[in-house]
């Protein structure tokens, strides 16, 4: 009974396990097929999002593709643009804009169409039309696509000025004769012909670039350190009639004269001389003798003589009166001819009594001396007091001419009697009123038989007249916050003479020739690059020529033989030149001494020719022969005048680029963008 039921409960044990095994079965089943369910679905989501990822792939292909096709076709525009200015100047308007293209279609290089896109260009000028800190154009491409995205460029272009070149000529000849490169010439800076170059077997050496509309002769014999180019596009120099509205910009700042003529150089009546006056001494202050730094330091004298070219230029016929010593008159004090102020008398005035007397009651000077100076023979005269080491020549209205201007008034009449008839104080009081020096400004009137400096028109500084009560009428200012109306031209209308220091920019534009009378110079060396300090333009509607007179031609004095009677035996020239009908060069240049001086150790008859600028001339002008006679050149470029030119210099209708940018199409209108870019 008990084996019984051990039976049936064995057979309950076995089929419990039965249905258990079973049960596990189905388990493993379903857990299967909810994994295959979730392995399929996820690879079909992945198989989706491969579809989907691949289709995004292509359309931000599609779209990367348009995006630099809409670019690049933007670029060709603005580069069809810049083409169309090169080949026609006067492309873009004076004011406003034009439109050139108006949604028009796109090729490629092939000149197939790019499906889809239109372009638009628009050329306007994008500064003041005036030109007078230069002429800058803008093209600005807009390309669009079906759906109406933009892609918005605008290239600026600067109209290329003549004052970048170094070395620019019409015509590489003079008289008919070719003029060579040669012997070593360095050239700094762009040089540019439209004849042919002619290089000679001596060498030349081209720092800058070089390009001709011709050709290069001699092209073995040059070195050439930025290349050069052949054949080009003639460039065309200005005439008068374009450069005709620089009379009006120089009569905003009442600097348009009319010269007593227009005659050559050897005949100039008129000259201009650039002076500086510390009227707030640069650093503040006030005060003579502070650094000449400040914007309002710059002035300008215009000088008319009466009497002559040979006056005002101080040719070698007029040293009688251009030419002089120093003299210490008394040894007391700090006035006017003292130890510390010695004053200077022109060599004519030696024969006069009142110098005499002084001469001798000075007690400083032998008998001997005194009768040489004032001897009755010109060449005695000549020969001692030209020999002193404190002999110097000016140009005629010069303060330390002061005798000269003053000798024709009847205050020098009575002068002279008083030191005649009374002596003692009176010889000294006659010195004070006769004599010179560089501060004794003599502005004389307008019937002075030698000449006169010109009235200031406009309204003088308060603070000027202050600081040179004698002088301050008769000084033309240069800085606009003096003279509100001056746009930094100053027009002659005919031949003018021109010398002194710049502190400003200016062009100076002569409808005659230009004679360079004396040093030209700028009150901040150029070698310093400062870009924003003096700059001159010279304009000739002639010549520009260096003077043949006794500043800068040694002459034969008796008894001393060649004598350099400026300051310097060199003259220094600071500006850039612009001769339209002929040349720069030196007067008289075949003639003269041909050892008198040396140029750096290398004798030749004038010394060297400092020139810190450009040259830009009809024809190719001489400074100077193989002999020695004439100057010896020594140019050098000043880079500033292709960065920041003269104002109102002349272009030569070329365009290079200045300044690109990227504009958010967002909102974009090309009216507004023109009218808000030109003041």
């Amino acid at each position: 009974m008990f084996s019984k039921h051990l039976d049936i409960l064995a057979k309950k044990v076995r089929a419990w396990k039965s249905r258990r095994t079973m049960k596990r079965g189905f388990d493993r089943r379903g857990s299967a097929l909810i994994l295959t369910l979730v392995l399929t679905l996820s690879l079909a989501s992945l198989a989706t999002s491969a579809i989907y990822l691949g289709a995004n792939d292509q359309m931000l292909a599609l779209t990367y593709d348009q995006e630099r096709n809409m670019r690049y076709a933007a670029e060709a525009v603005l580069a069809m643009g810049k083409s169309t200015l090169n080949f026609d100047p006067l492309a873009a308007p004076d004011t406003g804009y034009r439109t050139v293209l108006n949604n028009a279609t796109v090729k490629d290089a092939n000149g197939t169409p790019l499906p889809g896109l239109t372009a638009s260009m628009y050329l306007g000028p994008t500064s003041s039309n005036t030109g007078q800190f230069g002429r800058f154009v803008s093209v600005v491409a807009i390309v669009q696509n079906q759906t109406g995205a933009q892609v918005i460029r605008r290239l600026e272009l600067a109209r290329e000025s003549f004052a970048k070149f170094a070395y620019w000529s019409n015509q590489e000849s003079n008289n008919g004769t070719t003029i060579y490169f040669n012997n070593n010439d360095q050239l700094w800076g762009p040089v540019w012909s439209n004849d042919q170059l002619h290089i000679g077997s001596g060498t030349a050496r081209f720092h800058g670039s070089v390009g001709t509309a011709s050709t290069i002769d001699g092209k073995p014999y040059g070195t050439f350190d930025l290349g050069y180019s052949e054949n080009q596009k003639p460039i065309v120099l200005p005439n008068n009639t374009v450069l005709a509205n620089l009379a009006g910009y120089a009569s905003a700042g009442n600097f348009n004269f009319t010269a007593p003529n227009s005659s050559t150089v050897d005949q100039a009546k008129m000259r201009i001389e650039f002076v500086a006056r510390p009227l707030n001494g640069g650093a503040g202050g006030g005060a003579t003798g502070l650094p000449l730094t400040g914007a309002d330091d710059g002035f300008f004298r215009v000088y008319i003589s009466n009497a002559g070219a040979a006056w005002l230029r101080a040719d070698v016929s007029s040293k009688a009166d251009n030419c002089g010593a120093t003299y210490v008159f008394t040894n007391t004090g700090t006035g006017l001819g003292s130890p510390s102020r010695p004053a200077f008398v022109p060599m004519s005035e030696n024969t006069k009594k009142w110098f005499s007397l002084a001469i001798t009651a000075s007690g400083n000077y032998s008998s001997t001396l005194i009768s040489r100076l004032t001897s009755a023979t010109a060449s005695t005269r000549e020969q001692y007091t030209l020999g002193q080491s404190t002999a110097r020549c000016y140009l005629g209205g010069d303060p330390n001419l002061r005798a000269v201007s003053y000798r024709s008034t009847a205050a020098y009449s009575a002068d002279t009697l008083k030191a005649r008839s009374l002596g003692g104080t009176w010889i000294m009081s006659a010195v004070q009123n006769i004599a010179g020096d560089s501060t004794t400004f003599y502005p004389a009137t307008s019937s002075n038989p030698m000449g006169y400096w010109k009235t200031y028109p406009g309204a003088v500084s308060p603070q000027l007249s202050a600081l040179y009560p004698a002088e301050a009428s008769y000084l033309y200012p240069l800085y606009r916050g003096l003279n509100a109306g001056t746009k930094g031209v100053i027009y002659v209308g005919g031949t003018t003479g021109i010398s002194g220091t710049l502190r400003g920019r200016v062009t100076l534009y002569a409808t005659g020739n230009v004679a360079i009378l004396r040093d030209v110079k700028y009150v901040t060396d150029p070698s310093l690059n400062n870009c924003t300090a003096d700059m001159l333009g010279i304009i000739s509607g002639n010549n520009i020529m260096v003077a043949d007179n006794l500043l800068q031609d040694p002459p034969s004095l008796s008894g001393l033989g060649y004598t350099n009677m400026d300051d310097t035996k060199d003259v220094f020239i600071q500006g850039v030149m612009m001769a339209l009908n002929t040349a720069f060069g030196v007067e008289n240049y075949d003639s003269g001494p041909t050892n008198a001086n040396d140029c750096e150790g290398t004798n030749n008859g004038r010394g060297c020719l400092y020139l810190t600028g450009g040259i830009i001339q009809q024809q190719r002008g001489a400074v100077g022969l193989s002999n020695g006679s004439g100057f010896a050149k020594r140019y050098s470029y000043d880079k500033c005048a292709l960065y920041n030119p003269p104002p109102y210099f002349p272009t030569t209708g070329r365009y290079t680029d200045n300044r690109y940018y990227e504009i958010d199409p967002s909102g974009f209108n090309v009216a507004a963008l023109f009218n808000s870019l030109t003041p």
